[in-house]
């Protein structure tokens, strides 16, 4: 019999001798695909946020491609996989925040992509790999904040894409790619105040977009993304002072939230936005003194609306835009003098954000654009000497005004707003014959205002918005025979007035007040 010692012996080295078989059943794998496996552990290792072995697994991969590449300096893909290894391992430290070894990776990227394209500027899969490089540096130079460095690389690559689109108009991918790359042009520009550059830039993507082919399960994911940027360019340009540029780039983004309805018909939100990208440009329009060309925008607007039944939204997004859209198409009409057809709107646009402020009462902005509408209502109708319903629009602004005010004393622009009304609601009262009414309504505002500058008396505005209505209370007392508080008003008007003057203070308005008040005081009481 064999003692279990040996027994145990003889098992192991039978183990020896299988993993020596198995050894040789498995050679190593090829520097090629060694390559591809390390490529693919720094990605993974990367993720996991380990940078220095993520950093060393590519670091094995590109020694190896370059070994291949340098034994066949005429083998197209080892210097194609080499480029492609040093970008994975670019895109790996820029996730991590490596910047500066990123941008020396990408650089080394481009540097062969380039080369390989200039061999052979027909192959489009070389010129497409070009592409990609120099979107990478533009992107690196943004998070570095060299704009001017980052601008060349997506204009080169714009170049580049052109023709690529060329080459294949029917490839989707390619042409995605040069809008988005496009964008960031534009987006770059406005970075660096060329406003009417970046126009000409977002012109572009509106072109490319429009060569679109259709696509059999197209993910409209990044067209809707790039109308938000487009969206957000123009809105940045609007607060710049630029509404030219800021027209020319919201047609833009109109024309592309046109292909998104277009490609999905059924989906509300495309449908929505584009509504709400036509206010914007009726609004602009309106701005530039163009109404006319304001009228078929909205009503486009209104129609996209009215296919999503907006109305009855409860508050959402569409509803509010059908409330905005139609102020914008009452103002439009009233530029034109058309009066009924304003005050029509005005009337569809405060029922329906009435019906958003009630299903939302605590969204100051809702309120405020209710009140604004409310108080154009009343304004067209004094025009047209309509008082009673005048005054039942400028009460409701005075009701959400004061509960508003109410809750927030100190607020400067609620308090000044709700003055305003008040002199509104007692200038109807004056068109009336109802003194005693119009008389406590400007005492009012004159209450609001005096608290007002009690607590900003640095507000140089408050003082000569609180003498305006001193002024018109002034007169009101007149005309009621109360001379000794007329005069007190109009003394206390002057007086504030005249400093502001003094102290170069006083815009066109206040000058004009400042003679009127001081025409009444020589005037006998």
């Amino acid at each position: 019999m064999v003692s279990h010692d040996r027994r145990v012996l003889s098992f192991t080295c039978l183990l020896v001798i299988f993993a020596s078989f198995a050894a040789r059943a498995e050679p190593p794998l090829p520097p090629a695909e060694q390559a591809s496996e390390l490529t693919k552990k720094g990605e993974m290792l990367g993720l996991e946020l380990k940078v220095d072995d993520a950093s060393a697994a590519f670091e094995q991969a590109i020694a190896l491609y370059e070994k291949l590449a340098a034994e066949s300096p005429s083998d197209v893909a080892s210097r194609q996989s080499l480029a492609a290894c040093y970008e994975k391992f670019g895109d790996m430290l820029v996730g991590n925040n490596r910047l500066d070894r990123g941008l020396v990776s990408y650089q080394k990227s481009l540097e062969i992509r380039q080369s390989l394209a200039n061999q052979d500027s027909e192959d489009a899969e070389r010129l497409h790999d070009l592409v990609q490089s120099l979107a990478r540096m533009g992107r690196v130079s943004i998070l570095h904040q060299q704009l001017s460095d980052s601008l060349q690389f997506y204009q080169k690559a714009c170049v580049a894409g052109e023709r690529l689109v060329k080459h294949n108009p029917k490839n989707y991918v390619w042409a995605s790619e040069q809008a988005i790359n496009q964008d960031w042009v534009g987006e770059i520009l406005l970075l660096l105040n060329s406003y009417d550059e970046a126009a000409d830039a977002y012109a572009l993507v509106g072109e490319t977009v429009k060569t679109l082919q259709d696509a059999t399960n197209s993910d409209l994911t990044w067209l809707a993304e790039l109308a938000i940027n487009v969206d957000d360019a123009a809105a940045l340009i609007v607060i710049k002072g630029k509404p030219q540029q800021a027209l020319r780039i919201f047609e833009v983004s109109r024309d592309l939230r046109r292909q998104l309805v277009d490609r999905d018909s059924g989906n509300d939100e495309f449908i929505r936005d584009l509504a709400i990208g036509l206010e914007k440009i009726a609004y602009l329009s309106i701005g530039r003194g163009e109404p006319l060309e304001a009228l078929p925008v909205c009503q486009e607007a209104v129609d996209l609306l009215n296919q999503i039944n907006a109305a009855r939204d409860d508050g959402g997004k569409a509803q509010l835009a059908l409330g905005y859209v139609l102020e914008q198409y009452g103002l439009a009409a009233e530029k034109l003098n058309r009066f009924d057809e304003a005050l029509e709107h005005f009337q569809q646009s405060a029922t329906v954000l009435e019906k958003a402020n009630n299903a939302f009462n605590t969204d100051d902005g809702v309120k405020q654009a209710l009140c604004r509408i409310l108080s154009r209502f009343g304004s067209l109708l004094v025009t047209k000497h309509r008082y009673a319903d005048a005054l039942n629009a400028y009460q409701e602004v005075r009701k959400i005004l004061t509960l508003a005010y109410q809750a927030n004393p100190t607020d400067t622009t609620l308090g000044v707003a709700l003055a305003v009304d008040l002199e509104a609601v007692g200038f109807v009262f004056s068109a009336e014959q109802m003194g005693t009414q119009a008389v406590n309504s400007y005492k009012e505002s004159s209450a609001i205002m005096t608290k007002l500058r009690q607590l900003h008396p640095e507000n140089h505005e408050l003082d000569q918005a609180f003498a305006g209505t001193e002024l018109a209370l002034g007169k009101l007392l007149r005309d009621q025979g109360e001379a000794k508080d007329a005069r007190a008003a109009f003394e206390q008007c002057s007086q504030i007035l005249f400093h502001l003057q003094e102290t170069g203070q006083l815009d066109d308005q206040g000058v004009s007040w400042l003679h009127e008040a001081d025409m009444q005081l020589r005037q006998p009481f």
